[in-house]
């Protein structure tokens, strides 16, 4: 008789007696796995595990879990944890997650080369009708059924599972070989914890602490290449750590739809749930609707379905939920399409999202009038193909949002009288004044930084000094420097020493707008906008690397041991953050004014 007949023999005779020799539970949690794969030859491979239990009031719950080489463990169908060591038994409480009637575990576990196997205990305490706890323990052996072909939704409750073999029992934990009691329990991970975070009355602001989580579809991912609106919202609060994660996903529903990647929606939405979780938000601005309004009309009632569901998951984290409407279309003209079919939709779906709003008093931007049509209202549109912002139109739709969130403008206004030596000074704080009829100087500490200058595409770099803009009938947040009493004459306003603004005596005395790309505080803005592309650049490698398949998905066993790399970005985007501490605190500098030529 071969060798291969032989294992074969002893392999089917080991499983039936295993499976016929535990009616129940195992006291012990054993070694178990796939029926499929012979003992001797242990190719690399994925095995999918299912429990089912049933519980009436449960009081606590636990599992403790490991596999070698990698697990993934789920409670009705959501994910709470993983682990790379089958040196370490991994800890995690179910009691929240437990409902009442059928329960059940679900476990990913790889096999990368050598010895495969998967342990878990599973504790349950319980309370029956009788009002007395009862121990329920379903712990690994052959009782728990198992398949090596995945399918949607594999570890729900009310997956098809009939088709699953028993597992195959190896033998008792801490007692076989060859992991013998080599695995250590370790501390379990601190359950999530959300707590509500209060915010004072009057116009919405960001908190020392916030963690702000921008989720939605096309609107929200793209925001993240040029970063105006987390520059503008970080530049406001110097004072403050805010954190900021960019979880948007170009094209994606309310449904989650476009994160589910080789599975089903359901696991997109999962994927979903996950990530906005594990950032524990504070705040949560939501930006759907322009790739669902693609569905029309008839797409409405799901729309609204889908929305409210997930606010309702949303709401779990405590956060604040702010809503963003989708923007208008463009009308760009020939050969683009006309606009006026899709803009009545994504109305419509803007109505629901504003709707929605108001019925749970959450903050509402409304994109799609606000901000319009860039080419109709200014000549220059806000999109390159009628639908996708530009840097341009995110600037723009950036100080929108900046506005209606805070109801205000940021100010800086400074007015000097040489001939009274009075002055006045609004958002920047003056010291070592020196005034005189030629010429006058001071230090300027700001508030807060400036807006960001744009793009340079539209805002180009100016070779100073620039002759200065006089001041706009409606303020919009400029700087604007108002200095009268002078002797006649044309005067150069320098910042640091640096040539910026050059006007007549006449022109400054009815106040001009400080503007220049070169003036250091708009330096120091752009510098503190590049750095933050660069975290979001990192955390999105971070979350979504490339070749995601090949770390955590059905191919990961050709390099999933290069997913021990991932978690390194941490360091680096924790060293991009405390930057960018440090850039968003204006400095002093030097204002001086003085005669053209001198």
């Amino acid at each position: 008789m071969s060798l291969d007949v032989r294992s074969r023999m002893i392999w089917s005779w080991i499983l039936v007696w295993g499976w016929a020799a535990s009616p129940l539970f195992a006291a012990e949690p054993q070694w178990i796995w796939s029926p499929e794969q012979e003992p001797l030859t242990k190719p690399a491979m994925t095995v999918y595990f299912r429990v089912s239990f049933e519980v009436e009031n449960p009081q606590s719950g636990e599992v403790e879990i490991t596999a070698d080489n990698k697990y993934t463990v789920s409670i009705n169908g959501d994910r709470i944890g993983a682990g790379l060591n089958w040196q370490e038994l991994d800890r995690y409480d179910l009691k929240s997650r437990l409902v009442k009637g059928k329960n059940v575990i679900g476990v990913m576990a790889e096999n990368s080369d050598g010895q495969a196997g998967m342990s878990a205990r599973v504790t349950i305490i319980d309370k029956g009708a009788d009002k007395k706890d009862r121990t329920i323990l379903a712990s690994t052996d052959g009782k728990w059924i198992t398949s090596t072909k995945y399918q949607t939704g594999w570890a729900a409750i009310d997956a098809d599972d009939k088709a699953w073999k028993p597992a195959f029992v190896i033998g008792e934990f801490g007692k076989t070989a060859p992991w013998g009691n080599g695995s250590k329990p370790k501390a379990a991970p601190a359950p999530i914890v959300f707590q509500k975070k209060e915010r004072p009355p009057g116009p919405f602001q960001l908190l020392d602490g916030d963690r702000v989580v921008f989720l939605g579809d096309t609107l929200i991912e793209r925001a993240q290449a040029d970063d105006y609106l987390e520059t503008r919202l970080t530049s406001r609060y110097p004072d403050r750590q805010i954190k900021f994660r960019n979880l948007g996903w170009s094209a994606d529903t309310v449904f989650g739809e476009s994160r589910a990647g080789f599975g089903s929606v359901a696991d997109g939405y999962q994927q979903l749930k996950q990530r906005v979780f594990e950032a524990q938000p504070t705040v949560v601005i939501v930006g759907y609707g322009g790739a669902a309004s693609s569905a029309g009309e008839a797409g409405l009632p799901a729309f609204e379905k889908g929305l409210d569901t997930l606010l309702n998951l949303l709401e779990e984290t405590q956060a604040t939920i702010i809503i963003l409407s989708p923007l208008k279309q463009e009308n760009l003209g020939k050969p683009l399409p006309n606009p006026d079919r899709s803009n009545h939709d994504r109305e419509l779906y803007s109505q629901v999202l504003k709707d929605l709003a108001q019925s749970r008093s959450y903050p509402f931007v409304d994109l799609y009038n606000m901000l319009g049509d860039g080419k109709e209202s200014h000549g220059r549109p806000y999109t390159d193909n009628g639908v996708h912002l530009t840097s341009y139109g995110y600037w723009a739709a950036a100080e929108i949002i900046e506005f209606f969130l805070v109801r205000n403008f940021r100010t800086w206004n400074v007015e000097i009288d040489v001939a009274d030596q009075g002055l006045a000074a609004a958002g920047t704080k003056l010291t070592r004044v020196e005034l005189d009829k030629t010429k006058l100087s001071f230090e300027a500490l700001d508030e807060v930084l400036p807006q960001s200058p744009g793009p340079s595409r539209w805002f180009p770099k100016e070779t100073p000094p620039e002759t200065a803009r006089p001041i706009p009938k409606i303020q919009t947040g400029q700087r604007t420097l108002k200095i009268t009493g002078l002797a006649p004459g044309t005067y150069i306003l320098k910042i640091d020493g640096q040539p910026i603004v050059k006007a007549t005596a006449t022109e400054w005395g009815e106040g001009r707008v400080i503007y220049s790309r070169t003036a250091p505080e708009f330096v120091q803005v752009e510098k503190l906008r590049q750095a933050i592309v660069a975290k979001n650049q990192l955390f999105f490698y971070r979350w979504r690397p490339q070749n995601e398949t090949y770390l955590f998905g059905f191919r990961k066993h050709e390099q999933g041991n290069n997913a021990k790399e991932i978690p390194m970005f941490d360091p680096l985007i924790e060293q991009d953050e405390a930057e960018i501490a440090k850039l968003r605190v204006p400095v002093a500098h030097k204002y001086e004014l003085v005669p053209e030529g001198s």
